[in-house]
Parts: C-alpha cells; structure tokens; sequence
C-alpha cells in the first residue's frame, strides 16, 4: 500500500476510535445531566448514583491498583469484592417484614432468602417475570395498600448493572439515529394490534384520557380528551394538522371528521400505519382528509407546512440529545401563527427511591429508548430555547392514573384469550406488573403527564386569539 494510504487508514481509524470515546463520553454527560436535573439534594437518589459512577468506579479501579502494587496481584481482588459484599449485605440489608403474606414463593431459594424480610422491587419484578414469584391478591391492590409493607425500594446490583450499560452508545438512549429509533418502535409497537386492543380498548388510544367525573367510562374519557385537544388547538374546517407519533390514527380521523381539518397522522409502525388506513378507509375518509405517513418525524417532506401540529406522548422517543432537532423540526413546519401541542410524561423533581425506581423499570422493560424521566421545566426549558412560547400546562397525572386502571382492568379481562405463542406468559405478566405499576405511580405524583400548548415566540403572533370569549371563557 501506498504512505499515503496507510496514512489516511490510521487516521480513519483514530477518527473512529475518537468517535466512540466522544460518544461514550456524551452518553454519560446526558444520563448525569437529568440526574441532576431532576435532584433537589445532593443526597437524593440520582445524585447518589451519579456519584457512585463518576466517583465510586474510577476510586475502585484506583484502589485495586494500588493494592495491587503493593500488596500483589493476588490480594488486588479483595478490594472491590470487599465492597461488593459491603454494598450487598450491608448497605442492601433490607428490614424484616412478613413478605409472605403478600406473595407467593415458588422457589425455595427465594423463600428463604425473602419471605422473612423486605424484597427488592427489581428483584421481586425480575422473579415475577421468570415466575419463581406469584402475588397472593390482585396485583394492584397490592401495590396500593401494602408495598411498603414489604418492598425495598433502594436499587439492587441487577438494577445498578443496567445503569452502567447507559453509558454506551448501543445501550443508552441518547443516541436516536433514524435507524435506531425505527427498531425501537418496531420492538414496542409492532408487537400486534390484536395485544394492544386486549387493555386499550375499541378506541385504540394509548395516551392519557381526561375524565369528566371518574365513573366516566375510558371511551368518554378519551373522547373528551380528543375534543380537548382539537380545541386547544384551535382546530378550524380546512385548517391543516399534523400528529406526530400518531399510532393508530384515531385522533386524525377524530380532527378530520369532527373539526373539519385537513389531518396528517406520522408513525414508524408498519401495523400501526396498516391500521390506519384500513379504518379511514371504513369511515370513508379521504386522502387530503386523513393522510398516514408511515416514516421518521425527521423525513416528513420540508415543504409541508400545518396550522397546528400535536405530539401526544410521542416526545420521550426522541432521546434527549435529539430534543431540540425535533423541536426544530417542528418549528420549521409550524405556520407562523400555529400552535402545537406537547403531551408528555415526566417524573418529579426531587423524587425518592421509590419514584426513580419506577422510572428505571419503565426505561428497562417497557420503554428502553425513551426519555420521560425529566421534570416539567425541563420541556419548557426546551421550547423556549427552541424558539417557542408556552402558553399553557395541564397536568393530568391524575388523569393517567385513572386510564391506566381502565387498561389494567382490560388486559386482566382478555389475557386469556390472547395467543400463547405470540404472547408469552412473560409479556403477558410484564404487562400486568407494568399497568398495576404505573396506576399507582400516576396516582401518587411519582410519575405524572403534562399537556403544554405553544406558539412561535414572534411578534406578529396573534396573541388577541387567547382572549377570545369562546377561548378565553374555556381557558383555551
């Protein structure tokens, strides 16, 4: 090979190498910074953990050299045994408590280890999956009455393993090329529409309905819901909207057939999109009045542009350093005198064990690419940056609370009849301990969901629309 050749080889090479140090480098600096973000001590949980991993490992690795230069190689593994141990059966010793009256123990192991003390939830979720644990009552009774009672809501090592792993590109979330997040959509969303109607019902919704009272059924929550947004969006006939992340399309059909608009609906599921054409084609709607791009928010077509444009729960899959590409995106499309609408999930700020817990098994088993563990003000923090005004926040925590119960109730209603062998048991108990989970979670402030309204923060706005006597008099 020629100097020249080789030359520009080793380059490439170090270009790479440098490429993934950067970017091991940035996967850390984006899972600290919303640690941080949603810490309001610096002895709260993700504080804690951040610090075990900034400081903790380089000071492991440090010791164990040491030891190992003076002491010898032989006697350098004692060093983070020793801690192990200590962050095993000292720091994890968890309290005694009569965990068997609330499970089920299938394996003798785990009845002796546990069913005298208090078990980890990552543990006890772990086990439940692999069914070497079962719930003696409802699941969701159980988590709403009793789970202090018998859980330890601090991490386990399985649990500290996957936060490690968030520190690599092909792990963490960060990271969201158009390719990565297809699989990630494909994985959760294909699984088949026939498993998602088990808990979502006819309606095909799966984002927070708003009760009008709670003996409302799901399917009147949800059709307030979808009236809500239309009018905090100020939907007109003939306008044109656009829907990112529109799974199975019935808030497009909803804006074309109900408000008149001119709807546009993105997913990146293949079944999803299937969906959506086969029922607009059932409710005769046509082309211009309900169009399905099956493709990434990234490759809609620059020219298009929409009076009003909504992400419902749809954001937390654009990962955290993608936030404001995809905010420009909409930006871009968004008329001058448009307004979008953010629906979005959030933990909060300063949350406990408990709280961080929650979001650790949603980021590990439901959701992996997803980002939702933010507090509110950092999504207003980034529409601002991005150009945008916020209008206005609802918060409808409470209101998921109650969706997510419908769907628990659903799912335990038509499991059965599920197919085994395209649903194993495993999902099928994943989903039950998801739903039970997330009820609870929703309900109690850990985790919540908001819906922000925005507009272009430029002048020529029409900021008069607000005080409108029909927008105005509903807090539009």
């Amino acid at each position: 090979l020629e100097p020249a050749t080789l030359r520009d080889r080793a380059t490439s090479r170090c270009f790479s190498a440098s490429k993934i140090e950067m970017s091991f480098l940035n996967g850390l600096l984006e899972k600290a910074g919303v640690g941080m973000t949603m810490a309001n001590k610096y002895t709260d949980p993700t504080m804690l953990l951040i610090g075990s991993v900034a400081f903790g490992i380089p000071a492991v690795v440090s010791l164990t050299v040491w030891t190992a230069y003076r002491f010898g190689l032989l006697v350098a593994p004692a060093v983070p045994f020793a801690l192990y141990c200590y962050y095993q059966f000292v720091f994890l010793s968890t309290p005694p408590a009569n965990t068997e009256e609330f499970l089920v123990f299938k394996d003798s192991a785990l009845k002796k280890q546990w069913a005298g003390r208090k078990i980890p939830m990552h543990l006890l979720v772990e086990e439940f999956l692999a069914d070497n644990i079962d719930f003696k009552k409802d699941i969701l009774a159980t988590l709403e009455d009793d789970r202090d009672k018998f859980i330890d809501w601090r991490p386990n090592w399985s649990l500290f393993q996957f936060i490690l792993q968030q520190a690599l590109p092909s792990k963490s979330s960060s990271f969201k090329d158009i390719k990565a997040t297809t699989k990630e959509i494909a994985e959760h969303y294909d699984r088949g529409n026939d498993f998602f109607a088990s808990f979502l019902g006819p309606m095909m919704i799966y984002t927070s309905a708003f009760f009008h009272g709670t003996d409302q059924t799901l399917e009147q929550a949800q059709e307030n819901k979808l009236n809500m947004l239309c009018q905090k969006l100020h939907l007109k006939p003939g306008q044109s909207f656009l829907d990112i992340g529109c799974g199975w399309g019935t808030l497009v059909r909803h804006a074309a057939s109900k408000f008149g608009a001119k709807a546009a609906g993105v997913t990146l599921s293949k079944e999803g999109a299937a969906w959506c054409n086969a029922k607009n084609k059932e409710e005769g709607l046509s082309a211009e009045q309900a169009n399905i791009l099956n493709c990434d928010y990234r490759d809609i077509p620059s020219s298009m542009r929409f009076n009003a444009i909504s992400a419902v729960e749809m954001a937390e899959h654009v990962g955290i350093a993608n936030f404001q590409l995809f905010l420009g995106n909409i930006y871009s499309m968004l008329e001058d005198d448009g307004l979008y609408y953010m629906q979005v999930a959030g933990l909060r700020k300063g949350s406990n064990w408990q709280d961080v817990q929650w979001g650790l098994f949603m980021s590990r088993y439901i959701f992996p690419g997803a980002d939702a563990s933010t507090p509110l003000y950092w999504y207003t923090k980034q529409l601002e940056m991005a150009g945008f005004e916020v209008h206005s926040v609802d918060n409808v925590g409470r209101h998921y609370s109650h969706t997510l119960k419908a769907w628990y109730y659903n799912f335990l209603k038509n499991k059965d009849s599920l197919d085994a062998t395209k649903y194993p048991k495993r999902l099928q108990r994943l989903w039950e301990i998801f739903l039970a989970w997330s009820v609870v979670a929703a309900g109690q402030g850990s985790a919540t969901c908001y819906q922000i309204v925005s507009h272009k923060n430029v002048y020529p706005f029409p900021r008069d629309t607000f005080c409108a006597k029909d927008v105005a008099s509903k807090r539009l």
